[in-house]
């Protein structure tokens, strides 16, 4: 008897599988039309679906506890098969005749949107009646397949590797198998069903539907391993038996591959074994759920599986952004990091997204400081092409304007010399020389009153040219800073404006074209004398110098801006002893120590007299390449007018500059001191030229750095 148990066992659980499988359906489809029902006035039709469900009950429960292994002997099967199936065909015909009956009748009467569910629900029935009038024929050829197959093969049930049939698929179940779990990320529910029988699968995929879940079917293992490989499913519910590769087998091949080992399966059968539960559970299915299961059990553990993969997806997420984050901090050491590629991480409101923002803001700058020190050492590299330079310095040095200059330089001839043995006639007093402010009343900047002029008084005026190769150096914010610095010192400072073509200083000052009735342009063409064309600035010296020093002056004599004028000047010129003459006139009529004069940007006459006229020469000039050669060139001119001091300032540098190193490099190049080398100030581009800074900033670094000029400047002076 203990020999048949294994066979008993199989045939009990083949013909419950088999009848099981319609009567599922039948309560499926029921309750599909009785929820669908529920909202409609129709009773007639709810009631007999009420039966129809309560008849498909009453054959599952026939079922269920006439084919329970525990309550029947294998002898009551073996005695008398005929009589076996005819009692059970009886018991089970009059409530399937019930449901035959009312699903005839609700085919006739239903409206159309019902007629699908309940053709389906008949075809179940009508599969069923065939099973239990043909149970006789089905329970003897099963149980002599098994017999044979229990005489060959002894081992068979728990050890059978494949299934071709049916029944032997039941078999299959039993048999031990092991392995692991599953892996991917999709969070938006959807369900893969796999069941042989089409029915089954329509109706559970028509369930979860409703449920806002996306479901795919398939009917055999080769069909839901294609749609594995195409779609990322969440979950996958899984019939133990199927024909071909059964569910266990598909199991345990879902467990041993490595991207789908973590997706989590249920599976479902109308085998009620404990042993088959166990034996899907060790094969790592997250459940096992007995046909028919309650919709609501069902749908609740889905859900709890769901969440389970959907935190599972955020870890590993997680951790794959970690691990971009960690290879971003190694490609910016590499310095091969790409900003946009934390795009999709930094719009993420939590705290890896915050993390991620930081991260990228400081690798921006990490870059932008690498650029910068790379473009800093980049432009440290002060190359000069000496050939060109040669060639520019020869142009110019054979000049007859040249020469000219040169000679008089070279002979030493001083300014005051220059003055006095000037062609034009000597100072005097005149009536119009009285006049201490302009004629306009709402002008309010004073004329300056000429000093008693002492014939044979020493000039010791010294001219400072201020000048620059090329426009945008700040070249005027300086001379009119570095002036407004040694006048709050006590001393006497004038500044002239010899930028002819593109005159600005005077806007610094606030002056402009109502309030400037003379101008250099004047005095070029003989209108009028060179101190009378100068304005007394020196309230903006107010508050800016110490108790204790005595109050200094500052005079501005401005170029014309006028359009008219500066066509004029540019077309007819002016004769070019005079502008060195009016150097010295000024100097000495309004007695001042110090003279600067803003130079037009370049090489033009203009540049050429201002050079020969000075005793220190401040060249301007940026980190640029065009403002190295042609500081080259300024500086070569420069010593061959025999200037005596030459000062480079280096302006708008970057704050991110080795300044020293620089300095170094530059002062190798040019064999000329850097006096300073100032950063670039947001401040300052602010003003846009609007007043003069150190005025507005006393107090600022720039300021300060432009006052340590100013103090070179006059203790340079007063070395003998």
């Amino acid at each position: 008897m203990e020999q048949n148990r294994p066979v008993h066992h199989a045939l009990l659980a083949y013909l419950r599988h088999e009848l099981c499988t319609p009567i599922n359906g039948m309560m499926g489809y029921s309750q599909l039309l009785l929820e669908t029902l529920q909202t409609q006035q129709e009773t007639t039709w709810f009631e007999d679906l009420q039966k129809i469900y309560g008849c498909s009950e009453h054959l599952l429960k026939l079922v269920t506890v006439t084919l329970d292994p525990t309550q029947l002997e294998m002898s009551q099967i073996e005695g008398d098969l005929t009589e076996f199936g005819a009692t059970l065909r009886m018991e089970l015909l009059t409530p399937l005749s019930t449901v035959i009956g009312y699903c005839e009748m609700l085919l006739e009467e239903a409206p159309p949107e019902l007629i699908p569910d309940l053709d389906k629900l008949n075809t179940s029935a009508q599969q069923l009646l065939g099973l239990v009038n043909d149970i006789i024929n089905l329970a003897a050829q099963q149980l002599q397949t098994l017999n044979a197959q229990a005489n060959s093969a002894p081992n068979l049930f728990l050890e059978s590797s494949t299934a071709s049939t049916l029944a032997q698929s039941a078999a299959t179940t039993l048999r031990s198998l092991t392995q692991d779990s599953s892996e991917h990320q999709p969070q938006n529910g959807l369900i893969l069903v796999i069941d042989d029988n089409m029915t089954n699968c329509d109706l559970l995929a028509r369930q979860l539907r409703r449920h806002a879940y996306k479901v795919t079917t398939a009917t055999n293992a080769k069909q839901a391993l294609r749609l594995l490989k195409a779609i990322p499913y969440d979950l996958i519910l899984l019939d133990v038996v199927m024909p071909g590769l059964s569910g266990l087998e598909l199991l345990q091949h879902l467990k041993q591959h490595e991207t789908w080992r973590h997706i989590p399966v249920i599976m479902i059968s109308a085998l009620d074994e404990i042993e088959g539960a166990v034996r899907c559970i060790e094969l790592g299915a997250e459940d096992y759920l007995h046909k028919p299961f309650d919709p609501i059990l069902l749908r609740t553990r889905i859900r709890a599986y769901l969440e389970r993969k959907q935190l599972r997806d955020q870890e590993i997420l997680y951790r794959q952004q970690v691990a971009r984050l960690t290879s971003a901090a190694a490609a910016v050491e590499t310095k091969t990091f790409n900003s946009d590629s934390l795009n999709d991480l930094i719009h993420q409101e939590d705290e890896l997204g915050q993390l991620a923002r930081v991260f990228q803001r400081m690798a921006q700058e990490v870059h932008s400081r690498e650029c910068a020190l790379e473009q800093q050492l980049h432009l440290l590299q002060v190359s000069v092409d000496e050939t060109q330079k040669r060639r520019i310095v020869a142009e110019i040095a054979t000049t007859d304007h040249f020469r000219q200059l040169q000679k008089r330089t070279q002979g030493s001839v001083d300014m005051e010399d220059l003055y006095q043995s000037s062609s034009y006639p000597p100072l005097s007093r005149s009536p119009i020389e009285s006049l201490n402010t302009t004629e306009r009343e709402y002008f309010t900047v004073k004329r300056p009153q000429q000093p008693e002029i002492v014939p044979d008084a020493e000039n010791s005026t010294q001219t400072i040219a201020v000048h620059s190769y090329r426009g945008g150096t700040g070249k005027s914010n300086l001379t009119s800073n570095l002036a407004i610095s040694i006048a709050k010192q006590g001393h006497r400072v004038g500044i002239i404006d010899t930028d002819l073509q593109s005159p600005g200083i005077h806007v610094l000052f606030g002056l402009d074209h109502d309030t400037i009735d003379r101008t250099l342009n004047d005095y070029l063409w003989g209108n009028c004398r060179l101190y009378e064309a100068a304005y007394d600035l020196s309230h903006i010296l107010q508050n800016q110098s110490s108790n204790r020093t005595p109050e200094g002056s500052i005079y501005l004599v401005p170029a014309s801006s006028n359009t008219n004028d500066i066509t004029r000047i540019l077309r007819e010129g002016y004769h070019q002893e005079r502008l060195l003459d009016g150097f010295s006139e000024v100097s000495r009529d309004l007695q001042l120590d110090f003279l600067l004069i803003d130079t037009h940007p370049g090489l033009n006459e203009e540049t050429l007299q201002a050079l020969s006229a000075c005793s220190l020469l401040i060249v301007t000039l940026r980190p640029d390449y065009q403002d190295y050669q042609g500081t080259s060139v300024i500086l070569e001119l420069a010593k061959m007018l025999s200037v005596a001091e030459m000062l480079l300032v280096v302006n708008k540098v970057l704050l991110t500059f080795e300044v020293e190193p620089y300095r170094q490099q530059l002062e190798a190049t040019y064999g000329v001191s850097v006096a300073e080398i100032l950063p670039f100030s947001e401040e300052m581009m602010c003003l846009s030229s609007s007043e003069i800074f150190s005025v507005r900033y006393p107090d600022h670094p720039l300021t300060q750095a432009i006052d340590l000029i100013g103090q070179h400047i006059i203790e340079q002076r007063k070395t003998p």
